[in-house]
């Protein structure tokens, strides 16, 4: 079985290596790329190839969240969790609008680490309890008015995709083909011009659509 490739970005080498010493337990594991800075992660991701990067936010020089952006932009298939203190719902946001897989506090353990790496390399997302929670709060304080219509079925396929339902087992609990799902999940998309569904999630969150 392939390793999963692992970088760990973060400025306090003490934390880094503590981070390297928890995940290397793992046997479907590989910490093979540490870095500092942004400029460090940069470039070995040119020289290497990586799975999952996990990224601090508050490093030297090059940021987490500009780092963020030219991973997506340069190796866009390496899944990015933040880890970071930063519990700031602005930033936060921000960093589900760039695409990232994850998003972390420093005070998540072990256990919750190693089920957010297995969740992103499975394409799913994953986001902290404290963290779905400050997303809430935040969005819910900016509703609007101008909430695009969905359909019943639109609304049904939404809340099972927030469970994280995969189109099959939406298929199988609305008793419908996974064409329809198909169908549904293009149309939710284009009235709610989402481009993935962590940002159809924050839609649906912000506009109270979700049960």
């Amino acid at each position: 079985m392939n390793k999963i490739k692992i970088l760990i970005a973060d400025d306090h080498t003490i934390l880094r290596d503590g981070i390297v010493s928890l995940l290397q337990t793992e046997p479907s594991f590989a910490v093979t790329g540490t870095a500092g800075n942004g400029y460090e992660v940069m470039e070995l991701i040119q020289k290497n190839e990586y799975n999952v990067c996990l990224l601090d936010i508050n490093m030297p020089g090059l940021d987490g969240i500009e780092t963020a952006k030219l991973i997506k932009e340069k190796k866009p298939d390496i899944k990015i969790i933040m880890l970071t203190t930063y519990n700031d719902g602005e930033i936060i946001s921000e960093m589900v609008n760039i695409g990232v897989a994850g998003y972390l506090l420093k005070n998540s353990d072990k256990g919750e680490l190693i089920e957010a790496i297995s969740k992103v390399m499975k394409g799913r997302h994953y986001f902290s309890e404290e963290v779905e929670n400050i997303i809430f709060q935040g969005l819910t304080q900016h509703k609007s008015s101008d909430v695009v219509m969905l359909t019943e079925r639109e609304l049904e396929v939404m809340n099972l995709l927030a469970k994280e339902y995969t189109n099959d087992k939406i298929a199988a609990a609305l008793h419908i083909s996974y064409r329809t799902v198909e169908t549904h999940r293009k149309n939710i998309m284009q009235k709610t011009k989402a481009h993935n569904l962590a940002g159809l999630l924050k839609y649906a969150y912000s506009k109270g659509l979700l049960k």
